[in-house]
């Protein structure tokens, strides 16, 4: 089976991550409060502020160049705050080699420092916004994408299509006789058929596929530069699969169980001529029809104008 700790994929580690900057930003304040200090009262500067790989051997560095989950190695500003950061280090070295040779030092020397510690210091302010951004574009349950962060999603694919003149597919899924769960077993068996489900789509989708919870037990699918009939190919393979899948759950006794879910799946297009908000209705509309057909199957909708 597989695990049902979905969120610890994606939600815990951007939650740790955020934790993680925010000590790494506390050790970088510590070491500039120790050098500043040196600089003030005079007192011998050690070897950590002069040595050239300084940078990697700081707190904030040992962070730096340690591990982080994807979504942090990601972050547009991510590589630049390691670029900033050497800057720093740089500065505070040249700094501190001039006093250490007797050298006068300029106020040009410390305005340059000055100016890169707060560019570094809103690199990193700006790095840990990024990462709350992510942290509120998941669904905290099944770390899949929320609503509002797959629409913005699907907007921006719908303009790539606009330009490029492709199509991709969207699909509706929803979990069949989900109720059913919920009241034999409980909520708790329910949150772990969803955590379940998502983390199924995910094993089973590609790394830029697009899995977002619509709400309840219905999840939006987005296949980029992938047709409608290939996408209903592809999410027959699922369907079918999911219903030979057992799903261990715990029922409100507090005894285990193991149960097995189907879905009913609605698939349509993503095209120029179509605004986003079509293309789910449409999707939507073709997942009725799979529920009304008997459910466990897919159904796909196909627009006047579309050829494929």
């Amino acid at each position: 089976m597989l695990s049902k700790s979905v969120q610890s994929n994606v939600v815990s580690q951007i939650n740790s991550d955020i934790v993680a900057i925010n000590n790494a930003i506390l050790l970088h304040k510590k070491w500039l409060a120790e050098w500043n200090k040196k600089l003030v009262f005079q007192l011998p500067i050690s070897d950590e502020f002069i040595q050239s790989n300084a940078h990697k051997h700081c707190g904030f560095g040992l962070w730096y160049y340690g591990e982080h989950s994807l979504f942090t190695e990601e972050q547009d500003e991510f590589p630049r705050l390691g670029s900033l950061h050497i800057a720093l280090h740089d500065s505070v070295r040249h700094i501190s080699l001039k006093i250490a040779n007797k050298q006068e030092l300029t106020p040009e020397d410390y305005d340059k420092f000055t100016a890169k510690e707060i560019e570094f210091t809103l690199s990193m302010t700006h790095l840990r916004d990024a990462l709350f951004g992510q942290l509120y574009s998941f669904d905290y349950l099944t770390g899949v994408h929320n609503r509002q962060a797959l629409y913005a999603l699907l907007e921006r694919e719908h303009a790539r299509l606009t330009r490029t003149s492709g199509v991709s597919s969207i699909v509706m899924v929803d979990l069949d006789y989900f109720k059913k769960v919920n009241d034999q077993y409980g909520h708790q068996a329910g949150d772990e058929v969803l955590m379940f489900f998502a983390n199924y789509l995910k094993e089973r989708l590609r790394p830029y596929d697009s899995i977002g919870r619509y709400g309840g037990e219905e999840f939006l699918l987005c296949l980029p530069d992938t047709s409608i009939n290939d996408t209903e190919a592809i999410m027959n393979r699922i369907r079918e699969d999911l219903a030979a899948q057992p799903i261990d759950i715990t029922g409100l006794d507090g005894q285990p169980y193991s149960i097995k879910i189907t879905a009913s799946f609605g698939v349509s297009s993503i095209s120029k001529r179509h605004p986003i908000s079509e293309a789910v209705e449409t999707a939507d509309i073709a997942m009725y029809q799979a529920k009304s057909a008997g459910r466990n199957r897919v159904k796909t909708y196909h627009y006047k104008d579309q050829s494929n």
